[in-house]
């Protein structure tokens, strides 16, 4: 992928267009809108940084899935080549490894980027401990953006229904892991069981 100077959300747009499908392009659009109101919808906005001229949540939305068509091999040849060492769940299974190079990818167009989005993108399928509101956004848009089949209005309804991010993150996340336990598209990551003990702590202190 050649590098190209990224100053503004059109380039980023332009960039992740020339690297993906049609389908997972408007996937990626789709993702930064729903993060968006996401973040809107549990009265968020204000607590996550922009940078640069670029809004966090639609940045990374846009970013997140860019390297997520590329092969087991190439993923993998990319962090080699460019010294990303992987877990071994992540050489196992290289497709969870597309949140970190995507977000290395954006790194080397941008220059950098705040931890905080870099993060964001890092964790975005598996989910991880001590997520904050932008990762956590994009980790439940990436679930229910508008072009994901499987979602249906009323499910959607009902992960936002939850009284806050925390509630709706935990709903998304048990629903993703029986997913992933009957249809054996991956194992699930060791990140995912941590984030739902750390969601589940965090809740039973919102109880008492």
């Amino acid at each position: 992928m050649s590098k190209t100077t990224i100053s503004t959300l059109e380039d980023l747009k332009a960039l992740v267009r020339k690297s993906v499908s049609e389908k997972r392009y408007l996937h990626c659009l789709g993702v930064a809108q729903t993060a968006y109101e996401v973040l809107e919808h549990y009265g968020l906005l204000n607590d996550v940084e922009s940078w640069n001229g670029f809004d966090a949540a639609l940045f990374c939305g846009v970013a997140h899935d860019i390297a997520r068509e590329m092969d087991d091999a190439l993923l993998l040849r990319y962090c080699e080549e460019n010294h990303i060492h992987l877990p071994k769940e992540d050489i196992d299974s290289p497709v969870l490894a597309h949140g970190l190079v995507s977000a290395e990818i954006v790194m080397k167009h941008v220059g950098t980027i705040p931890m905080s989005w870099y993060k964001a993108l890092c964790v975005h399928t598996t989910g991880n401990i001590g997520m904050d509101s932008l990762a956590l956004a994009i980790f439940v848009a990436d679930y229910i953006e508008p072009t994901r089949k499987f979602m249906t209005e009323e499910k959607r309804a009902y992960y936002l229904s939850a009284e806050n991010l925390f509630l709706c993150a935990y709903r998304v996340l048990c629903d993703m892991m029986n997913h992933w336990s009957q249809t054996g598209f991956h194992s699930i990551s060791s990140a995912s069981v941590a984030m739902k003990e750390d969601l589940e702590r965090k809740l039973a202190g919102d109880e008492k």
